[in-house]
């Protein structure tokens, strides 16, 4: 106790609730924010239960009764799902979720107040294998529900639908009610306990009090941010609903976590490769499930897929299709033969670095190549006959010289013509990055490190000014070098033609803007777009990306 800080005693707990005999009040403070700021800033955290507790993953509404509207409105879903898993040994755990019927408090007569609103919502926790699914009643209640009239008093109250104590999850203070108490100029959290005088044998450290200053402190901090005008800087879930998502992780999460993490091959961190990459693959396939009409109609390729982990996830969930890098990864031998045989150690060339132009094309329509010749600098350490070593100065270099024609036979390069039925991933692709929206399929791309179309290292510039209002407007608000990366690539999309769309991923790294192109613009109305080779010239040419890439494979991996 000595530890608290004056604030965290509780400061009312002694006295009778202003909300009736049953209930107890624990924290009051003083407040400078009205009561417009604090129903704004509740409303939300009843619809973002996660921002009081990191075990909840999120809040579905089954229930939204609106008695503001004179006609009354009820927002009422009809169909919320549950993480879905293949055998009933899987399933995730729930208590009384079959009932939905908004609970009632009991009140103090004197207190004046008028139904509002009343929400029932669903709380699915984070690991919903080890804590329930709960549901929840919402309550607001106002002294007035007139427009025009100032609300001086507005309580908001959480019931879960559990009568049992031994019945509330952990994430949950053991009560039978929680209420939070907006009196003009004041603001305090209650309790109704399941046993009166279990309450008087609290103390300040124990959980239930804890957990009561956590929730006013956490109110207070949301109204005054209200009060304040602050506002989202990052929308999430534009694309794909986050219900659908968060149900595709965990059920992911639950297959293919422990073991992954369990049998990590590489030496980097485990939990957050594979956590990330599971993510990412719930995010794929539900965005596939609007796409696509089915797993067998396309197949996908990954590239730069490092260690293939997204890899295997995606062919283990029944989706056909490769991942491809120019290093072989300790990874790869651990993961099934259906996997193994579908990664492919090779460098990427676009085609249109060694096929001819297509004018040249026209004219000579049996030329395969434009008859450039590269060359790539060879380190010492790869010449193996130690006396030819010997004979060679350090300080000269050693060439190795490409055909296109040679290139283009070789197992070794990857020119990136696939079947026309193909989506292409860039999971942090590094130098692939700028690549991504050129090759003439559908595409997801998350950049990371910023590299130009010859593979150097590049710096762009965020995009300043009016944005193009035929594109999506990104919710990634940043002068960053990170945000001058990813406005450049959107660019690079938009100029050849793709409908971009993003997303801010729910991934464990800052670096989670992810950009989509599936769908083509129209022509008429968005065009002219440019040719690749227009791309190519205005962005100065890829000259050294054959000779950067060739290099990567003589390189150690990196992170990824």
């Amino acid at each position: 106790m000595e530890n608290l800080k004056p604030d965290e005693l509780p400061n009312i707990l002694p006295g009778q609730s202003l909300l009736g005999k049953e209930w107890h009040g624990l924290f009051e403070t003083k407040v400078d924010f009205s009561s417009k700021h604090f129903k704004k800033a509740m409303l939300n955290l009843i619809r973002e239960p996660n921002i009081n507790s990191t075990v909840i993953l999120r809040a579905d509404i089954l229930i939204e009764k609106d008695y503001f509207d004179k006609s009354f409105v009820d927002k009422s879903s009809d169909h919320i799902d549950l993480p879905n898993m293949e055998n009933k040994e899987n399933s995730v755990l729930t208590k009384n979720i079959d009932d939905t019927t908004v609970r009632t408090i009991p009140l103090n007569s004197d207190l004046k107040l008028l139904p509002a609103l009343e929400i029932v919502r669903r709380i699915i926790p984070r690991n919903p294998f080890k804590d329930c699914i709960i549901n929840q009643t919402c309550l607001l209640l106002q002294d007035s529900l007139n427009d025009d009239t100032e609300v001086t008093q507005s309580l908001i109250v959480y019931v879960a639908h559990l009568d049992d104590p031994v019945d509330i999850p952990f994430y949950l203070p053991c009560v039978k009610a929680v209420a939070l108490f907006y009196d003009k100029g004041s603001l305090s959290v209650h309790y109704l306990p399941f046993d009166i005088e279990e309450v008087q044998e609290w103390k300040p450290i124990d959980r239930p009090v804890r957990t009561a200053y956590r929730l006013l402190k956490t109110c207070k901090k949301h109204s005054e941010g209200v009060m304040s005008g602050y506002e989202k800087r990052v929308n999430h879930d534009l694309i794909v609903p986050k219900e659908d998502f968060q149900n595709r992780y965990i059920s992911l999460k639950r297959k293919y976590s422990k073991n992954l993490v369990d049998n990590w091959k590489e030496s980097t961190d485990p939990r957050k490769h594979v956590f990330e990459d599971l993510a990412i693959a719930a995010f794929l396939i539900e965005l596939w499930g609007q796409k696509y009409p089915s797993k067998d109609s396309f197949q996908f390729r990954d590239l730069g897929c490092g260690n293939g982990l997204l890899v295997y996830i995606l062919i283990m969930e029944g989706y056909h299709g490769m991942g491809i890098d120019a290093r072989r990864r300790k990874s790869w031998d651990s993961y099934p033969d259906s996997v193994q045989e579908n990664l492919l150690e090779q460098v990427i060339i676009p085609s249109v670095l060694l096929r001819p132009h297509p004018a040249m094309s026209a004219v000579n329509p049996y030329l395969t190549d434009n008859g450039c010749i590269f060359q790539v600098p060879v380190p010492l350490k790869h010449i193996h006959d130690t006396n030819s070593r010997s004979l060679i100065d350090s300080n000269v270099p050693i060439m190795a010289y490409y055909s296109s024609a040679t290139l283009l036979e070789s197992p070794h390069v990857n020119t990136a013509e696939f079947p026309p039925n193909t989506f292409l991933i860039g999971n942090h692709s590094d130098e692939l990055t700028c690549w991504m929206p050129l090759l003439r399929f559908p595409f997801l791309v998350i950049p990371c490190c910023s590299h130009a179309l010859d593979g150097s290292k590049a710096r762009f510039p965020p995009r300043k000014g009016k944005r193009n209002d035929k594109v999506q407007p990104t919710s990634f608000q940043s002068s960053s070098s990170y945000a001058g990366l990813v406005d450049h690539v959107e660019d690079l999309a938009t100029q050849v033609g793709w409908k971009v769309e993003k997303e801010m991923l729910r991934i464990p790294s800052t670096r989670n803007a992810a950009l989509i192109g599936f769908d083509c613009l129209n022509p008429e109305t968005d065009g002219p777009f440019k040719s690749i080779y227009d791309v190519l010239a205005m962005e100065g040419g890829a000259e050294g990306w054959v000779e950067n890439t060739m290099a990567l494979s003589s390189r150690s991996p990196r992170g990824h």
